[in-house]
């Protein structure tokens, strides 16, 4: 069984230590003598915390003699550190793991009087975001912070906003407009080819 060091694996156990299937960095391979040197209890470690018995681990002992032992932590808790035989492995484990990223988008609009003037940015960002990034996630107005001011100085802001306002619409919504308005005039083309044909 290929297994490097410093490398992370999705490890699938036995059915005895099922509950211990996850994704884990390799952090050393020992024999069973490397444990007794480092005066490292594997029955402690491993079968106790895990119900087995000191019977389980006496009628395993034979194997673990012979066998390697991978330390590994845990990708998601670093506290969580296992000694685990290889016996104990119902499979190869897949070295084709790797750590990807989930990731939102936020942007700063600057201050306004309610969220509801964001309404239609809103479903302009929705339609993009599921038609660029195939994800039909809701998108979510949050406050950044609150602001106390007159409200002539929420007007000088609010006239500076509107006044920087370049484009209503965006590209994403001009070419949908557009794509709607080519296949509408190729309906009509193909109803005056049909009509022509008809003559």
């Amino acid at each position: 069984m290929l297994i490097a060091v410093n490398y992370s694996y999705e490890f699938d156990m036995n059915s005895t230590l099922s509950a211990l299937n996850g994704i884990y960095t390799v952090n050393s391979i020992l024999s069973y003598a490397d444990m007794l040197v480092q005066d490292l209890d594997l029955f402690a470690l491993t079968y106790k915390p895990n119900n087995l018995t000191q019977d389980n681990f006496n009628s395993d002992l034979e194997k673990i003699r012979t066998e390697r032992i991978v330390k590994m932590t845990s990708v998601t808790n670093a506290a969580l550190v296992l000694y685990i035989p290889e016996h104990f492995f119902s499979k190869v484990p897949d070295g084709s793991v790797q750590k990807y990223l989930q990731l939102g988008l936020a942007v700063d609009l600057g201050i306004f009087a309610d969220a509801d003037q964001l309404s239609a940015i809103r479903s302009e960002v929705e339609q993009i975001v599921a038609a660029m990034a195939g994800v039909s996630n809701k998108t979510v107005v949050y406050t950044v912070k609150n602001k106390w001011m007159t409200t002539t100085e929420y007007d000088v802001i609010d006239t500076a906003r509107k006044a920087a306002v370049t484009r209503v619409q965006n590209n994403y919504t001009d070419k949908v407009a557009l794509t709607n308005q080519v296949a509408a005039l190729k309906t009509l083309i193909t109803y005056y080819e049909d009509a022509l044909k008809a003559i």
